[in-house]
């Protein structure tokens, strides 16, 4: 009897927040439409491109439906693209906190499920599973095509990898955000049971976390240093690097700030001899840190969603079972 049970229960869950889901699959296969189209009209586009000779100099068609008109479209899409997906942990984890649990208490409805052979437990571990399911395949599939709109723009004016947002978006850590949403409504609604109270609490500290990380992330790989004598050329880094910090080497192994001798001479290749400077350096992290940083924040969300759904089931159980 448990199987048909448990399926019983969550085709109830289902059934129960139908427009909701139903919206949720509209937005997703609406965002999934337009960063995929754009991208393929960019690579039509390109593909189509031509170039007039005009009294002997080349000009690229540039009109409205042109190769330079799909890769604005396509840098427009990837920079507000990535910051629409950085909401959908917030709205699961109020979705999961309010409309799915909260709601329940606050009117009472969730007796009516237990009068069904179904143990509170079970009753809160069907829903919190259908919406980690959900929310599991909702953002798997929107990182997915947004990585497609993203690839031929990436690098460009607030779509660098180690941009908020584009990190989010373009890796597993977003999924995992999903995961830690539901863990924490899972862990909120049944505390407060007050829809919109809920709602907020819910959304409030799961954005916290994500704040929280996305300022300590780029200090859990350590960074590289490229270093070069002093007077010379700029130190030149790698395209894709991401610089994190650069200046000048003084002979007893300090280091000042880069704009250290512009504060004494207003002249970045001028520096007065009393600070002794010797070399540059410069701080960065290569692309390669790029996947080696989205496995380590992965799995700190991970963990940090596992102990949020420990900490919900053990307090369920404790009020309930």
């Amino acid at each position: 009897m448990s199987t048909p049970t448990a399926r019983g229960t969550a085709w109830v869950t289902l059934r129960q927040h139908r427009t909701a889901l139903w919206t949720a699959l509209f937005l997703l296969i609406a965002a999934s439409v337009v960063m995929t189209g754009v991208r393929w009209w960019e690579a039509a586009a390109s593909d189509r491109a031509f170039c007039l000779d005009v009294t002997r100099s080349e000009r690229c068609g540039t009109g409205p439906w042109g190769h330079s008109s799909a890769m604005e479209m396509l840098r427009l899409t990837g920079m507000h693209g990535s910051a629409a997906l950085l909401l959908v942990p917030l709205l699961a984890a109020a979705f999961v906190a309010g409309p799915l649990i909260a709601r329940e208490f606050q009117s009472g409805t969730w007796r009516l499920a237990l009068t069904q052979s179904v143990t509170p437990v079970r009753w809160f571990t069907t829903k919190l599973a259908v919406a980690a399911v959900v929310v599991f395949c909702g953002t798997a599939a929107l990182v997915l095509a947004y990585r497609v709109a993203w690839d031929p723009v990436a690098g460009t004016h607030d779509l660098g990898w180690p941009d908020r947002g584009v990190f989010e978006a373009t890796g597993p850590v977003l999924v995992a955000y999903g995961l830690l949403a539901v863990a924490v409504g899972g862990l909120v609604g049944p505390l407060i049971r007050r829809t919109l109270p809920a709602m907020s609490a819910a959304g409030l500290v799961t954005g916290t976390v994500m704040l929280v990380l996305g300022s300590l992330r780029w200090q859990w790989i350590p960074v590289k240093t490229l270093t070069g004598p002093f007077p010379s050329d700029p130190l030149r880094l790698a395209p894709e690097a991401f610089l994190v910090e650069s200046g000048f080497l003084t002979a007893d192994g300090g280091r000042l700030p880069h704009d250290a001798c512009w504060q004494r001479t207003h002249d970045l290749g001028d520096c007065p001899a009393d600070l002794d400077i010797t070399g540059r350096f410069a701080d960065y992290h290569p692309y390669a840190h790029y996947w080696q940083t989205q496995l380590v924040e992965t799995g700190i969300v991970l963990v940090l969603a596992a102990v949020a759904a420990y900490a919900a089931f053990r307090i369920f159980r404790h009020r309930h079972a």
